[in-house]
Protein backbone atom coordinates (compact mmCIF):
# COMPACT_ATOMS: atom_id res chain seq x y z
CA UNK A 1 0.00 0.00 0.00
CA UNK A 2 1.34 3.41 -0.95
CA UNK A 3 1.12 5.95 1.82
CA UNK A 4 1.80 9.64 2.01
CA UNK A 5 2.12 11.76 5.10
CA UNK A 6 1.17 15.31 5.87
CA UNK A 7 1.20 17.49 8.92
CA UNK A 8 -2.06 18.43 10.62
CA UNK A 9 -1.82 20.52 13.77
CA UNK A 10 0.90 19.05 15.96
CA UNK A 11 1.11 15.54 14.50
CA UNK A 12 1.41 13.65 11.24
CA UNK A 13 -1.35 11.58 9.74
CA UNK A 14 -1.15 8.67 7.36
CA UNK A 15 -2.82 9.33 4.02
CA UNK A 16 -4.31 6.29 2.35
CA UNK A 17 -3.92 5.98 -1.41
CA UNK A 18 -7.26 6.42 -3.18
CA UNK A 19 -10.16 5.05 -1.18
CA UNK A 20 -8.23 2.24 0.52
CA UNK A 21 -8.69 2.40 4.29
CA UNK A 22 -6.70 0.78 7.04
CA UNK A 23 -7.91 -2.64 8.17
CA UNK A 24 -8.06 -4.26 11.57
CA UNK A 25 -9.31 -7.24 13.43
CA UNK A 26 -12.24 -6.25 15.57
CA UNK A 27 -13.82 -7.38 18.76
CA UNK A 28 -17.31 -6.16 19.49
CA UNK A 29 -17.92 -5.12 23.06
CA UNK A 30 -21.41 -6.53 22.79
CA UNK A 31 -20.52 -10.09 23.69
CA UNK A 32 -19.62 -11.42 20.24
CA UNK A 33 -17.73 -14.73 20.34
CA UNK A 34 -15.58 -14.01 17.34
CA UNK A 35 -14.24 -11.15 15.27
CA UNK A 36 -13.73 -10.73 11.54
CA UNK A 37 -11.16 -8.87 9.48
CA UNK A 38 -12.56 -5.75 7.88
CA UNK A 39 -11.76 -6.22 4.21
CA UNK A 40 -10.16 -3.44 2.15
CA UNK A 41 -8.93 -3.54 -1.46
CA UNK A 42 -5.53 -5.02 -0.53
CA UNK A 43 -6.59 -6.93 2.61
CA UNK A 44 -9.10 -9.65 1.83
CA UNK A 45 -8.00 -12.45 4.16
CA UNK A 46 -10.58 -13.51 6.70
CA UNK A 47 -9.90 -14.85 10.16
CA UNK A 48 -11.53 -15.20 13.54
CA UNK A 49 -10.29 -14.70 17.06
CA UNK A 50 -11.33 -15.79 20.51
CA UNK A 51 -13.35 -13.26 22.47
CA UNK A 52 -11.82 -11.56 25.46
CA UNK A 53 -12.73 -12.73 28.92
CA UNK A 54 -16.45 -12.25 29.63
CA UNK A 55 -15.64 -9.61 32.26
CA UNK A 56 -14.29 -7.40 29.47
CA UNK A 57 -17.48 -7.54 27.40
CA UNK A 58 -20.94 -6.11 27.79
CA UNK A 59 -24.22 -7.23 26.25
CA UNK A 60 -26.01 -6.56 23.00
CA UNK A 61 -28.79 -4.00 23.26
CA UNK A 62 -32.04 -5.69 24.21
CA UNK A 63 -35.53 -4.49 24.93
CA UNK A 64 -35.49 -2.63 28.26
CA UNK A 65 -31.80 -3.51 28.75
CA UNK A 66 -29.08 -1.25 27.36
CA UNK A 67 -26.09 -2.58 25.47
CA UNK A 68 -22.83 -0.87 24.61
CA UNK A 69 -21.86 0.12 21.09
CA UNK A 70 -18.06 0.00 20.77
CA UNK A 71 -15.56 -2.09 18.82
CA UNK A 72 -11.86 -2.44 19.63
CA UNK A 73 -9.06 -3.38 17.23
CA UNK A 74 -7.50 -6.72 18.20
CA UNK A 75 -4.64 -8.79 16.86
CA UNK A 76 -4.67 -12.34 15.47
CA UNK A 77 -4.60 -13.78 18.98
CA UNK A 78 -7.67 -11.86 20.06
CA UNK A 79 -5.74 -9.35 22.13
CA UNK A 80 -6.34 -5.61 21.92
CA UNK A 81 -3.77 -4.12 19.57
CA UNK A 82 -1.09 -2.05 21.25
CA UNK A 83 0.35 0.93 19.44
CA UNK A 84 3.00 -1.11 17.64
CA UNK A 85 0.39 -3.57 16.38
CA UNK A 86 -1.88 -0.72 15.32
CA UNK A 87 0.90 0.81 13.26
CA UNK A 88 1.73 -2.56 11.69
CA UNK A 89 -1.93 -2.89 10.67
CA UNK A 90 -1.88 0.63 9.17
CA UNK A 91 -4.22 1.87 11.87
CA UNK A 92 -3.47 5.39 13.00
CA UNK A 93 -6.11 6.29 15.60
CA UNK A 94 -7.16 9.91 15.63
CA UNK A 95 -6.10 12.25 18.40
CA UNK A 96 -8.08 15.16 19.78
CA UNK A 97 -6.16 17.52 17.45
CA UNK A 98 -7.17 15.41 14.44
CA UNK A 99 -10.85 15.47 15.42
CA UNK A 100 -10.79 19.20 16.04
CA UNK A 101 -9.21 19.71 12.64
CA UNK A 102 -11.60 17.38 10.80
CA UNK A 103 -14.66 19.13 12.25
CA UNK A 104 -13.20 22.67 12.38
CA UNK A 105 -13.80 23.04 16.09
CA UNK A 106 -12.58 26.17 17.96
CA UNK A 107 -11.87 23.94 20.95
CA UNK A 108 -9.09 26.05 22.46
CA UNK A 109 -11.32 29.10 22.76
CA UNK A 110 -14.80 28.08 23.90
CA UNK A 111 -16.71 25.84 26.28
CA UNK A 112 -15.81 27.33 29.68
CA UNK A 113 -18.38 26.70 32.44
CA UNK A 114 -20.40 24.30 30.29
CA UNK A 115 -21.06 20.92 31.92
CA UNK A 116 -21.31 17.74 29.87
CA UNK A 117 -22.75 14.69 31.63
CA UNK A 118 -21.80 11.19 30.52
CA UNK A 119 -24.48 8.69 31.52
CA UNK A 120 -24.06 4.93 31.49
CA UNK A 121 -24.33 1.88 33.73
CA UNK A 122 -21.78 0.54 36.25
CA UNK A 123 -18.59 2.11 37.53
CA UNK A 124 -15.13 2.68 36.10
CA UNK A 125 -12.86 3.17 39.14
CA UNK A 126 -10.03 4.38 36.88
CA UNK A 127 -12.06 6.92 34.91
CA UNK A 128 -10.38 10.01 36.40
CA UNK A 129 -6.87 8.59 36.06
CA UNK A 130 -7.49 7.46 32.48
CA UNK A 131 -8.94 10.84 31.57
CA UNK A 132 -5.81 12.51 32.97
CA UNK A 133 -3.61 10.34 30.74
CA UNK A 134 -5.74 11.08 27.68
CA UNK A 135 -5.74 14.82 28.30
CA UNK A 136 -1.99 15.00 28.90
CA UNK A 137 -1.20 12.99 25.78
CA UNK A 138 -3.46 15.24 23.70
CA UNK A 139 -2.18 18.56 25.10
CA UNK A 140 -5.54 19.30 26.72
CA UNK A 141 -5.66 21.31 29.96
CA UNK A 142 -5.27 19.02 33.00
CA UNK A 143 -7.97 18.54 35.59
CA UNK A 144 -6.57 20.22 38.71
CA UNK A 145 -7.81 22.01 41.81
CA UNK A 146 -7.88 25.16 39.69
CA UNK A 147 -9.85 23.36 36.96
CA UNK A 148 -11.76 20.48 38.62
CA UNK A 149 -13.16 19.24 35.35
CA UNK A 150 -14.53 15.82 36.43
CA UNK A 151 -17.09 14.82 39.06
CA UNK A 152 -18.58 11.35 39.51
CA UNK A 153 -21.92 10.52 41.16
CA UNK A 154 -24.39 7.67 41.32
CA UNK A 155 -27.88 7.93 39.86
CA UNK A 156 -29.14 9.51 43.11
CA UNK A 157 -26.43 12.18 43.08
CA UNK A 158 -24.41 10.55 45.86
CA UNK A 159 -21.27 8.45 46.19
CA UNK A 160 -22.81 4.97 46.48
CA UNK A 161 -21.38 3.89 43.15
CA UNK A 162 -22.52 0.74 41.34
CA UNK A 163 -20.26 -2.30 40.82
CA UNK A 164 -17.37 -1.79 38.44
CA UNK A 165 -17.52 -3.42 35.01
CA UNK A 166 -14.65 -3.57 32.52
CA UNK A 167 -16.65 -3.39 29.29
CA UNK A 168 -18.94 -0.65 30.50
CA UNK A 169 -15.89 1.06 31.99
CA UNK A 170 -14.39 1.46 28.52
CA UNK A 171 -17.72 2.83 27.28
CA UNK A 172 -17.71 5.45 30.05
CA UNK A 173 -14.11 6.32 29.17
CA UNK A 174 -15.14 6.74 25.54
CA UNK A 175 -17.77 9.27 26.54
CA UNK A 176 -15.45 11.25 28.79
CA UNK A 177 -12.47 11.29 26.46
CA UNK A 178 -14.37 12.11 23.29
CA UNK A 179 -16.33 14.90 25.00
CA UNK A 180 -12.96 16.25 26.17
CA UNK A 181 -11.57 16.06 22.64
CA UNK A 182 -14.33 18.33 21.33
CA UNK A 183 -14.60 20.62 24.36
CA UNK A 184 -11.47 20.49 26.55
CA UNK A 185 -12.57 23.56 28.53
CA UNK A 186 -15.89 21.99 29.50
CA UNK A 187 -16.53 20.41 32.87
CA UNK A 188 -17.45 16.73 32.93
CA UNK A 189 -19.96 14.93 35.10
CA UNK A 190 -20.01 11.12 35.11
CA UNK A 191 -23.37 9.75 36.29
CA UNK A 192 -23.21 6.00 36.83
CA UNK A 193 -26.50 4.13 36.73
CA UNK A 194 -27.04 1.13 38.98
CA UNK A 195 -27.71 -1.17 36.01
CA UNK A 196 -28.31 -1.15 32.24
CA UNK A 197 -32.07 -1.28 32.85
CA UNK A 198 -34.18 1.48 31.33
CA UNK A 199 -35.45 2.69 34.72
CA UNK A 200 -31.93 3.18 36.07
CA UNK A 201 -30.62 4.83 32.90
CA UNK A 202 -33.60 7.20 32.87
CA UNK A 203 -33.04 8.08 36.54
CA UNK A 204 -29.37 8.77 35.82
CA UNK A 205 -30.30 11.16 32.99
CA UNK A 206 -32.68 13.04 35.31
CA UNK A 207 -29.89 13.24 37.90
CA UNK A 208 -27.45 14.61 35.32
CA UNK A 209 -29.87 17.45 34.59
CA UNK A 210 -30.47 18.06 38.30
CA UNK A 211 -26.68 18.35 38.74
CA UNK A 212 -26.52 21.18 36.22
CA UNK A 213 -25.50 19.49 32.97
CA UNK A 214 -26.37 21.46 29.84
CA UNK A 215 -25.49 18.51 27.59
CA UNK A 216 -26.15 14.86 28.44
CA UNK A 217 -24.50 12.07 26.46
CA UNK A 218 -26.14 8.67 26.94
CA UNK A 219 -23.43 6.19 25.94
CA UNK A 220 -25.73 3.16 25.60
CA UNK A 221 -28.84 2.10 23.73
CA UNK A 222 -31.86 -0.16 24.24
CA UNK A 223 -33.92 -1.77 21.50
CA UNK A 224 -37.33 -0.16 21.19
CA UNK A 225 -40.02 -1.74 23.33
CA UNK A 226 -43.76 -1.57 23.89
CA UNK A 227 -44.48 1.15 26.42
CA UNK A 228 -41.29 3.11 25.76
CA UNK A 229 -43.16 6.39 25.32
CA UNK A 230 -43.90 6.40 29.06
CA UNK A 231 -40.14 6.64 29.62
CA UNK A 232 -39.64 9.46 27.12
CA UNK A 233 -40.10 12.01 29.92
CA UNK A 234 -36.58 11.24 31.18
CA UNK A 235 -35.16 12.54 27.90
CA UNK A 236 -37.15 15.74 27.53
CA UNK A 237 -35.53 18.59 29.48
CA UNK A 238 -35.91 22.03 27.85
CA UNK A 239 -32.61 23.87 27.75
CA UNK A 240 -30.62 20.63 27.90
CA UNK A 241 -29.32 18.82 24.82
CA UNK A 242 -29.29 15.02 24.97
CA UNK A 243 -27.29 13.00 22.45
CA UNK A 244 -27.31 9.23 22.00
CA UNK A 245 -25.84 6.67 19.57
CA UNK A 246 -28.04 5.56 16.69
CA UNK A 247 -26.60 2.03 16.79
CA UNK A 248 -23.75 -0.03 15.40
CA UNK A 249 -25.66 -2.81 13.61
CA UNK A 250 -26.59 -1.09 10.36
CA UNK A 251 -29.92 -0.11 8.86
CA UNK A 252 -32.92 -1.14 10.94
CA UNK A 253 -30.69 -2.17 13.88
CA UNK A 254 -29.44 -5.25 12.08
CA UNK A 255 -32.73 -5.88 10.23
CA UNK A 256 -34.74 -6.24 13.44
CA UNK A 257 -36.77 -3.21 12.36
CA UNK A 258 -36.35 -1.72 15.82
CA UNK A 259 -34.35 1.42 16.50
CA UNK A 260 -32.45 2.24 19.67
CA UNK A 261 -33.77 4.39 22.47
CA UNK A 262 -33.09 6.96 23.67
CA UNK A 263 -31.83 7.90 20.18
CA UNK A 264 -35.27 7.33 18.65
CA UNK A 265 -37.02 9.80 20.97
CA UNK A 266 -37.87 13.06 19.25
CA UNK A 267 -36.30 15.10 22.05
CA UNK A 268 -32.89 13.40 21.59
CA UNK A 269 -30.19 14.02 18.99
CA UNK A 270 -29.64 10.64 17.29
CA UNK A 271 -25.99 10.47 16.22
CA UNK A 272 -24.93 8.13 13.45
CA UNK A 273 -21.48 7.07 12.31
CA UNK A 274 -19.10 7.86 9.47
CA UNK A 275 -15.85 6.67 7.99
CA UNK A 276 -13.43 9.63 8.17
CA UNK A 277 -10.09 9.84 6.41
CA UNK A 278 -7.63 12.50 5.23
CA UNK A 279 -8.02 13.52 1.61
CA UNK A 280 -6.74 16.02 -0.95
CA UNK A 281 -9.69 18.41 -0.99
CA UNK A 282 -10.32 21.87 0.45
CA UNK A 283 -11.56 20.42 3.73
CA UNK A 284 -8.61 18.04 4.01
CA UNK A 285 -10.90 15.13 4.92
CA UNK A 286 -13.56 12.94 3.33
CA UNK A 287 -16.45 11.20 5.08
CA UNK A 288 -18.79 8.40 4.07
CA UNK A 289 -21.68 6.79 5.89
CA UNK A 290 -20.34 3.99 8.08
CA UNK A 291 -21.70 0.65 6.94
CA UNK A 292 -22.63 -0.36 10.52
CA UNK A 293 -24.15 2.91 11.70
CA UNK A 294 -27.78 2.78 12.77
CA UNK A 295 -30.74 4.33 10.94
CA UNK A 296 -34.36 3.64 10.07
CA UNK A 297 -37.93 4.31 11.16
CA UNK A 298 -39.00 4.17 14.78
CA UNK A 299 -41.70 1.64 15.55
CA UNK A 300 -43.27 3.73 18.31
CA UNK A 301 -42.09 7.36 18.28
CA UNK A 302 -44.27 9.88 16.41
CA UNK A 303 -42.67 12.00 13.69
CA UNK A 304 -41.43 15.34 15.05
CA UNK A 305 -42.80 18.40 13.25
CA UNK A 306 -39.35 19.29 11.91
CA UNK A 307 -38.87 15.99 10.06
CA UNK A 308 -40.16 15.00 6.63
CA UNK A 309 -42.92 12.38 6.56
CA UNK A 310 -41.77 10.83 3.28
CA UNK A 311 -40.20 7.45 4.09
CA UNK A 312 -41.30 6.89 7.68
CA UNK A 313 -44.79 8.36 7.42
CA UNK A 314 -46.08 9.28 10.85
CA UNK A 315 -43.03 7.89 12.68
CA UNK A 316 -39.67 9.36 13.68
CA UNK A 317 -36.72 8.89 11.32
CA UNK A 318 -33.33 8.06 12.88
CA UNK A 319 -30.82 9.85 12.78
CA UNK A 320 -30.09 13.56 12.95
CA UNK A 321 -26.34 14.07 12.57
CA UNK A 322 -23.16 11.96 12.63
CA UNK A 323 -19.41 11.82 13.23
CA UNK A 324 -16.59 9.32 12.93
CA UNK A 325 -17.39 5.82 14.23
CA UNK A 326 -15.77 3.33 11.83
CA UNK A 327 -13.06 1.10 13.32
CA UNK A 328 -11.22 1.32 9.99
CA UNK A 329 -10.67 4.99 10.85
CA UNK A 330 -10.61 4.76 14.65
CA UNK A 331 -10.05 7.15 17.50
CA UNK A 332 -7.44 6.65 20.21
CA UNK A 333 -8.73 5.96 23.74
CA UNK A 334 -6.85 5.20 26.93
CA UNK A 335 -8.14 2.51 29.30
CA UNK A 336 -6.43 0.86 32.27
CA UNK A 337 -9.26 -1.01 34.01
CA UNK A 338 -10.56 -3.61 31.58
CA UNK A 339 -7.69 -3.13 29.15
CA UNK A 340 -4.11 -1.96 29.37
CA UNK A 341 -3.21 1.16 27.49
CA UNK A 342 -3.94 2.92 24.22
CA UNK A 343 -6.69 1.35 22.10
CA UNK A 344 -8.02 1.88 18.59
CA UNK A 345 -11.80 2.16 19.02
CA UNK A 346 -14.92 2.70 16.90
CA UNK A 347 -18.70 2.74 17.39
CA UNK A 348 -21.48 5.29 17.61
CA UNK A 349 -20.81 5.93 21.28
CA UNK A 350 -17.74 7.75 19.93
CA UNK A 351 -19.77 9.92 17.57
CA UNK A 352 -22.50 10.64 20.15
CA UNK A 353 -19.93 11.89 22.68
CA UNK A 354 -18.11 13.99 20.08
CA UNK A 355 -21.34 15.67 19.01
CA UNK A 356 -22.29 16.22 22.64
CA UNK A 357 -18.97 17.98 23.07
CA UNK A 358 -19.67 20.16 20.04
CA UNK A 359 -23.02 21.26 21.49
CA UNK A 360 -21.34 22.23 24.75
CA UNK A 361 -18.57 24.01 22.85
CA UNK A 362 -21.21 26.13 21.10
CA UNK A 363 -22.69 27.08 24.49
CA UNK A 364 -26.16 27.72 23.10
CA UNK A 365 -28.29 25.03 24.70
CA UNK A 366 -30.82 27.38 26.30
CA UNK A 367 -32.37 28.10 22.92
CA UNK A 368 -31.66 24.77 21.23
CA UNK A 369 -34.08 21.94 20.43
CA UNK A 370 -33.54 19.12 17.91
CA UNK A 371 -35.22 20.99 15.07
CA UNK A 372 -32.56 23.70 15.28
CA UNK A 373 -30.09 21.33 13.61
CA UNK A 374 -32.42 20.88 10.65
CA UNK A 375 -32.86 24.62 10.17
CA UNK A 376 -29.07 25.11 10.16
CA UNK A 377 -28.14 22.18 7.93
CA UNK A 378 -26.18 24.46 5.58
CA UNK A 379 -23.60 24.77 8.38
CA UNK A 380 -22.86 21.03 8.41
CA UNK A 381 -20.63 18.89 6.21
CA UNK A 382 -23.09 17.06 3.96
CA UNK A 383 -22.15 13.37 3.63
CA UNK A 384 -23.07 11.95 0.22
CA UNK A 385 -21.10 8.68 0.08
CA UNK A 386 -21.74 5.25 1.54
CA UNK A 387 -24.57 3.11 2.85
CA UNK A 388 -25.41 1.12 5.96
CA UNK A 389 -27.64 -1.59 4.51
CA UNK A 390 -30.24 -2.51 1.91
CA UNK A 391 -33.34 -0.33 1.59
CA UNK A 392 -33.95 -0.19 -2.14
CA UNK A 393 -31.72 2.84 -2.58
CA UNK A 394 -33.81 4.94 -0.19
CA UNK A 395 -32.22 7.74 1.79
CA UNK A 396 -33.07 5.74 4.93
CA UNK A 397 -29.87 3.72 4.45
CA UNK A 398 -27.99 5.57 1.70
CA UNK A 399 -26.04 8.80 2.05
CA UNK A 400 -27.42 11.34 -0.42
CA UNK A 401 -27.24 15.12 -0.83
CA UNK A 402 -29.32 16.66 1.94
CA UNK A 403 -30.95 14.54 4.60
CA UNK A 404 -30.36 10.80 4.95
CA UNK A 405 -30.80 8.26 7.74
CA UNK A 406 -27.17 7.20 8.31
CA UNK A 407 -25.77 10.73 8.68
CA UNK A 408 -28.81 13.01 9.12
CA UNK A 409 -28.07 16.41 7.66
CA UNK A 410 -24.33 15.88 8.00
CA UNK A 411 -21.39 16.17 10.39
CA UNK A 412 -20.06 19.13 12.38
CA UNK A 413 -18.50 21.98 10.39
CA UNK A 414 -17.55 24.20 13.28
CA UNK A 415 -20.26 25.09 15.78
CA UNK A 416 -22.69 27.06 13.60
CA UNK A 417 -25.36 24.36 13.42
CA UNK A 418 -25.14 23.64 17.16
Amino acid sequence: MTVLTRSIGRRRLVRWAGAALAAALTLSLVGSAEASRLATPDRDAATTAEALAPSAGCPDPKQRLAGCLLTVAIDGQGRPMDRAAQAQADLHPYTAADLQDAYRLPSDLLGARQTIAIVGPHDNPNAAADLAVYREANDLPPCTSDFPCLRKVDQRGGSDLPPAHAGWGLTLNAGLQMASAACPNCQLLLVEADSPGVDDIGAAVDQAVAQGAVVVVVVAGTLEYDGQMVDAVHYDHPGVVITAPSGSSGFGSGNSGLQLVPAAYGSVIAVGGTTLYPDDNPRGWTEAAWRNGGSGCSVYVPRPSWQSREACGAKRTVGDTAAVADLNTPVALYDSYGYSGWLAVGGTTISAALVGGVYALAGNTDSIEPGHLYRHRAELFDVTLGSNGNCGGSYLCTAVPGYDGPTGHGTPNGIGAF
